[in-house]
């Protein structure tokens, strides 16, 4: 019987959580016009193909006021700012090549020698009072294939 209760309980729960009441959604009008403006106040747009981008024309030639000019330039050339940041840029790009340098394999060569005289009492006869001993070692450091 109990059985029978839970199972009624249940099912009328989720009768219960799958109806809603809550009103139906309708998205409201945009409040932008749908076409372009127009008037004598916009002119007559040239086409795109006579147009050069923005990014192709010198700032000289974007701003052609004499004055705006000269003080775009005095701006650009006193801008600590300006010089601050393409210097971070230089520091930036000198520690990503170090940084990079560290996927290349070191290879590390080493050299030494030495010469080495002996007294006449400590060695047997026939031996070489002057002994010369020369080394050189060639390796890689450290590198992993990754």
């Amino acid at each position: 019987m109990s059985t029978y209760f839970f199972l009624i309980v249940m099912s009328t729960a989720l009768l219960f959580a799958g109806c809603t009441l809550a009103p139906k959604y309708t998205q409201p009008e945009a409040p932008i016009p749908t076409g372009f403006p127009e008037g004598s106040a916009y002119g007559n747009p040239s086409s795109p193909q006579e147009a050069p981008f923005a990014m192709d024309l010198n700032w000289r030639d974007f701003f052609t006021d004499p004055k705006l000019q000269q003080v775009i330039e005095s701006a650009l050339e006193n801008n600590r700012d300006l010089q601050l940041a393409a210097l971070n840029v230089d520091r930036a790009r000198a520690i990503y090549g170090i940084q990079r340098a560290a996927l290349y394999p070191s290879i590390g060569v080493t050299g030494g020698g030495s010469k080495q005289r002996s007294s006449s009492d400590l060695i047997a006869p026939g031996e070489p009072r002057t002994t010369k001993q020369f080394n050189a070692n060639l390796g890689m450091v450290a590198w992993e294939i990754d």
